[in-house]
């Protein structure tokens, strides 16, 4: 179970975070997809590169699934998360700033 628990996590923090973005009415459809889409392979390759010349290495104790050369399942959702929240506090900001 605990291979599991930061996945479980990571799902769970999304979930919040796309609650609080519906939420505040912050408006999201293509542009967010879109800037996952473009950071989330960008930052997987610097991830590729580290890990294949040794610079990190993944626990398999408590990474769910590991792929060559050694990145867990759970990073790609973890980029994609550090994107979303980036984007809500920024459009939570912009909207907030420009009310005022």
């Amino acid at each position: 179970m605990i291979r599991y628990t930061y996945l479980l996590l990571l799902i769970g923090s999304w979930t919040g975070t796309l609650v609080l973005a519906g939420r505040w009415q912050l408006g999201f459809g293509r542009r967010l997809v879109r800037a996952v889409l473009i950071t989330v392979p960008l930052f997987l390759a610097f991830d590729v590169t580290g890990s294949a010349r040794g610079w990190f290495a993944s626990d398999p104790r408590l990474n769910s699934v590991i792929f060559p050369p050694g990145i867990p399942l759970e990073e790609p959702i973890l980029l994609g998360f550090l994107t979303l929240v980036s984007v809500v506090i920024f459009r939570f900001l912009a909207t907030r700033l420009a009310t005022r």
